[in-house]
């Protein structure tokens, strides 16, 4: 291949990557039609020729071995009865197969400074550019209705799920975090400003998002920015400082804004209380109480291999019917934690190589003071213990491109990849 033809198809690539990380949080019916092209764009250059080459490099067999995930699903096949639903299943999960495969073909030459400055600056403009659209939208509601409840919860982000969309912003809330107090980076006083204002704002439309789980992930990596400017950088005030703000934030929103507040206390409630709840009055943590209880009761009947790939929403349904729990049933929900989903489908196998995954990347994260990639992963394995975020495109297509992205990078450097994004053009530019 010409070096001219080469560079059309790494710019392509680059490209999808950035459409793909900026339409997350703000229309995620392309992201399929993006990622149809990226492979296209992959299979036209020759990366069917190159998988024999993974083999040959570490750093490519580690990224490669991220399909294993999908691999057990496929095998989950073998003994289910709900083909129909398995093969859709599949389809959802098609990107945990891709992104490893791609990302692992990728040339040795490949501009992967490049690629992750410019996603990295995709997400953040996406973020800010979905918010205000939604912000927009709202406000226009509420002039018309003049019910403040259109600025939280479901309300107000119309069209990707609360905790999806905070967590597309915790993410992005981290990116900015990393370049503003990471002293390697040398940012300008106007991007110090701008990286602060938007990492503020976006921490605050995760509180107005009212997602349960999205503010805890704030807190979270809050805690984890915290340590890191009190034990890495040395910066004991900036810590206290910016955890006193968050603390200050957060006390604010939840006493000033009823809606956040009566969320979290219906939560307590539902927990203390859920066994007396009434069926037609179950909030969603009453819910997932349900539910995380006839997961763990198909798990203690098919505790060595599942009941198979396409045969778990059908055990999770004849559990909620036989212990005549009908709102969770005609909702046709699903286990509402990942690590239970996995266990049901796949058994013993799948919980472990779920888990593996998140904590062998995460150490050799940590190891390698790659904090943003650390921070990813933390955050994502705490919200998959409140929603099966795996069995859904928002979920999966976020977690199978970042992880893949943030692995490569790290197992072909092996040290900190984060470039920096210096200049307040850079955000500007794009969005």
């Amino acid at each position: 291949m010409n070096k001219k033809r080469k560079k059309i198809h790494e710019q392509i690539f680059i490209g999808c990557s950035m459409g793909l990380a900026f339409f997350m949080p703000v229309f995620q019916r392309i992201l399929p039609s993006i990622i149809f092209l990226m492979f296209l764009n992959w299979i036209i250059e020759g990366g069917i020729a190159r998988i024999p080459a993974i083999f040959k490099e570490k750093n490519k067999i580690l990224t490669f071995s991220f399909i294993a995930i999908y691999i057990l699903y496929l095998v989950g096949m073998l003994y289910s009865k709900n083909m129909k639903y398995g093969f859709f299943d599949l389809q959802v999960k098609l990107s945990l197969l891709l992104f490893p495969i791609i990302f692992a073909t990728i040339d040795k030459d490949f501009p992967l400074q490049k690629l992750t400055t410019n996603v990295f600056k995709a997400l953040v403009a996406g973020c800010l550019t979905g918010t205000l659209i939604f912000l927009g939208i709202a406000t226009i509601t509420f002039i018309n209705s003049h019910d403040i409840q259109v600025f939280f919860y479901i309300a107000f982000s119309k069209f990707i799920h609360p905790s999806y969309l905070s967590m597309y912003l915790n993410l992005a809330v981290g990116i900015l975090a990393y370049h503003l107090i990471n002293k390697k980076q040398n940012l300008s006083s106007g991007s110090r400003i701008l990286f602060l204002a938007l990492a503020f704002y976006f921490s605050f439309v995760i509180i107005l998002l009212s997602s349960k789980a999205g503010i805890f992930s704030l807190l979270l990596l809050t805690l984890m920015i915290t340590i890191y400017l009190l034990k890495v950088n040395k910066q004991v005030w900036k810590g206290l400082i910016f955890i006193s703000l968050v603390i200050a934030a957060f006390y604010i929103g939840y006493h000033f804004l009823p809606s956040i507040a009566g969320r979290f206390k219906r939560a307590e409630s539902a927990i203390t209380a859920q066994n007396r709840t009434a069926p037609e009055n179950m909030e969603s943590n009453s819910e997932r109480l349900v539910v995380w209880k006839a997961g763990i009761k198909i798990i203690r009947e098919n505790p060595v291999f599942g009941v198979g790939t396409g045969d778990v929403k059908d055990a999770l349904l004849s559990e909620y019917q036989k212990e005549n729990k009908m709102l969770v049933y005609n909702l046709r929900l699903n286990a509402h934690n990942q690590y239970i989903q996995t266990y049901i489908a796949l058994g013993i196998p799948g919980i472990l190589l779920l888990v593996l995954f998140l904590i062998l990347p995460g150490w050799w994260s940590l190891r390698n003071k790659q904090y943003l990639y650390f921070s990813f992963l933390v955050v994502f394995a705490f919200n998959i213990l409140v929603e099966s975020m795996l069995e859904v495109q928002a979920g999966v297509i976020y977690y199978a491109f970042f992880n893949a992205l943030f692995f490569f990078a790290l197992a072909t450097t092996e040290g900190d990849p984060v470039p920096e994004i210096n200049r307040v053009e850079d955000i500007k530019a794009i969005d």
